[in-house]
């Protein structure tokens, strides 16, 4: 009986940290904003162009499978201003960053996706070769950083140019929505497994002199555990960017930081998402 209750209480171990650490994997998925720039050429013949949602749509999919939680697609098209969505459709990373910050999204994937008839007739039938083209790069939203890019191309026999246009487009995103999700849950899991450092940024506003920044340099390099690097990207008329590789969250430094008294000042952070940090610096009355 007391083997069975060990056995038991193991079973039951084993099955309580498997969905601890399921559910720690989920959290650690960020909220994905989808927004692709689709064409499918050449409709019934024509040298005209039919505007669909199915890239967006299909990555849209494939993400929520993987349990990433996604803002709707027809949401952001609905809301976000003309003049932003040209420039993110254009390849602006700044601008999707943007754009995922004002929809919470932590990743924008943006990119195009086109099909085009390959070829004409197949062997004297009506049946016709579409060719498709998915190119698409997942954005960090708090930094702009590009953490992946994908392409594919995928044929598709069809006797409409736009179904089979679509379904080509369909393949080809499927490819690429699999390749990005691949990237970025191995960037998690050996984060987690290896306790490697990522990139932080921080961003310093209203430092009144260089020693100020001189001083924070110092206690992140020399008096906080996990820095394992810290380089300064500007410093112009009071406002710092830093960068940090860490073996830890933004949000203890965020912490650490708050708390640390600097000489004639201190950091009041204002703004921590996964991968940045701003900072304010206030001056001690």
């Amino acid at each position: 009986m007391r083997s069975r209750l060990l056995v038991g209480l193991g079973l039951s171990g084993i099955l309580l940290g498997f969905m601890l650490g399921r559910a720690h994997a989920q959290t650690d998925k960020p909220k994905v904003m989808v927004v692709i720039e689709e064409k499918v050429a050449g409709v019934f013949g024509t040298t005209g162009w039919e505007v669909v949602g199915q890239a967006e749509s299909t990555l849209a999919e494939r993400f929520m499978a993987a349990g990433f939680p996604v803002v709707d697609p027809q949401t952001v098209r609905r809301n976000i201003p003309r003049d932003k969505a040209l420039r993110l459709l254009e390849g602006d990373d700044r601008a999707a960053a943007v754009a995922g910050l004002q929809f919470g999204a932590q990743l924008v994937i943006t990119g195009t996706a086109i099909s085009k008839n390959a070829g004409g007739k197949i062997l004297g039938t009506n049946m016709q070769s579409l060719q498709a083209t998915v190119q698409v790069k997942a954005v960090r939203s708090d930094d702009a950083r590009i953490i992946a890019t994908h392409t594919a191309q995928e044929a598709q026999a069809h006797i409409d140019e736009v179904q089979g246009g679509v379904l080509a487009i369909q393949k080809a995103s499927r490819e690429v929505a699999d390749a990005l999700i691949a990237d970025i849950l191995q960037g998690t899991a050996k984060r987690h497994v290896t306790g490697g450092a990522q990139e932080i940024t921080l961003i310093i506003s209203g430092l009144v002199s260089y020693r100020h920044l001189m001083a924070v340099r110092s206690f992140l390099e020399r008096g906080l555990d996990g820095v394992q690097g810290v380089q300064q990207r500007q410093f112009t008329q009071g406002s710092a960017e830093l960068s940090l590789g860490y073996a830890g969250t933004a949000q203890g430094i965020a912490d650490t930081l708050a708390l640390q008294k600097f000489t004639g000042f201190r950091l009041e952070p204002t703004n921590v998402t996964p991968n940045r940090v701003d900072l304010r610096a206030v001056l001690d009355k």
